[in-house]
């Protein structure tokens, strides 16, 4: 097996083959054989470490969402897991566009959400079966239930979203200022997440008895070996990238407080979840492009607000959008060996580390509605 296979399958089998042998899978002290599933050749110890360390970066409860697939053939499995994915990515893009009141003719809305299941980061997350796009969605329709005051099923939603907890971190503790800013009226999202979680947890603890104890502590771990760098960081540098991290997510709560008295339904509710999502894509470890499945949301607000983009606007985010088609099929008339071990092959998908940034401009750009429907 080789690494590309991907997230979905290493969380189930990687699991269940550890506890076969009785091994916690959050151990660095995994079997040659679950090593070369992860990485495609031998591993071998070193200098008295472990080489190409690899842990269970999931919390157990994961299980349960994959155990309807466990006895599905392998190859089957990798083979429909795409379709599936794509499926899910489609359904994530109509509840967002829900969830803004978005009425739009159905051909828009089909060449929208199959703009977005095309574009390199989503087609990342399809080739590796990224269980970051189930995330997706599952945020989606938290929100979705939420905008319909269906708070505990929604709280419930937001709880499996944990699965993958640097993606949901941020948005949810937007959702829970909005809920303590009426907390009379909505109590119900904050028990149906916490009743959720403690479902999760306590149901992972059946399954593996201490098991948060290990997650914690390979979370520690995962430092050592893992992709932790933010965009950040990445643009300016580690120390500043922290500080500049710690500032704008300290502006972000502050500014959700004030905003926390407002409308599910509403233009502000989406814009200040917008921002948020912004802020998590730049400011948490969420380097791998498959992770701005987050940006579905600020994405759909900035197309459906075309007119109100300044002209400027309007041309970036044409350059964005294109640049992925226009250099790929540069690349294939040019012959670029794209086996090779040079960047050139990543070009495509380049302008993904500068989408999040373009974002929050064009959000912040959009001219009023009124200044807008009369130009």
């Amino acid at each position: 097996m080789k690494a590309a296979l991907g997230d979905l399958y290493s969380p189930w089998y990687g699991t269940r083959a550890l506890l076969v042998q009785g091994k916690s899978p959050y151990s660095a002290e995994v079997t040659r054989e679950i090593q070369v599933a992860f990485y495609g050749h031998d591993v071998l110890p070193g200098n008295g470490r472990i080489v190409d360390e690899q842990r269970f970066a999931y919390p157990v409860y994961v299980v349960f969402l994959l155990a309807p697939v466990a006895r599905v053939g392998f190859e089957t499995l990798h083979a429909v897991a795409p379709l599936v994915l794509a499926v899910v990515v489609l359904i994530a893009v109509r509840l967002w566009m829900a969830v803004l009141g978005w009425r739009s003719s159905r051909l828009l809305a089909w060449a929208v959400a199959l703009f977005i299941l095309a574009s390199p980061q989503i087609a990342q997350g399809l080739r590796l079966r990224q269980l970051g796009l189930i995330v997706g969605c599952l945020l989606a329709l938290s929100v979705w239930l939420m905008v319909r005051n269906y708070l505990l099923l929604s709280g419930a939603a937001l709880a499996v979203c944990t699965i993958k907890p640097q993606m949901i971190v941020l948005p949810l503790a937007w959702f829970l200022l909005w809920a303590i800013g009426d907390l009379r009226r909505r109590w119900r999202l904050l028990a149906g997440f916490a009743g959720g979680l403690a479902l999760l947890i306590g149901a992972g603890e059946l399954v593996l008895p201490g098991w948060h104890r290990d997650f914690f502590a390979g979370l520690v771990a995962y430092r050592r070996y893992g992709p932790v760098t933010t965009l950040l960081q990445l643009a300016l540098g580690r120390r500043a990238g922290v500080i500049v991290a710690t500032v704008l997510i300290t502006v972000l709560l502050a500014w959700g407080w004030i905003h926390s008295k407002c409308a599910a339904n509403s233009e502000e509710f989406a814009v200040v979840l917008s921002a948020f999502m912004l802020g998590a894509a730049i400011a948490m470890p969420l380097m791998p492009p498959f992770n701005q499945v987050l940006l579905i949301l600020p994405l759909l607000i900035n197309l459906r607000d075309w007119s109100r983009l300044p002209f400027w606007g309007r041309i970036a985010f044409a350059i964005c959008a294109g640049w992925p088609w226009i250099v790929s099929i540069i690349l294939l008339a040019s012959r670029v060996p794209l086996k090779s071990l040079r960047p050139i092959p990543l070009l495509p998908s380049g302008l993904a580390l500068f989408l999040p940034v373009l974002l929050i401009l064009l959000l912040m750009g959009r001219r009023p509605l009124i200044t807008a429907q009369n130009s």
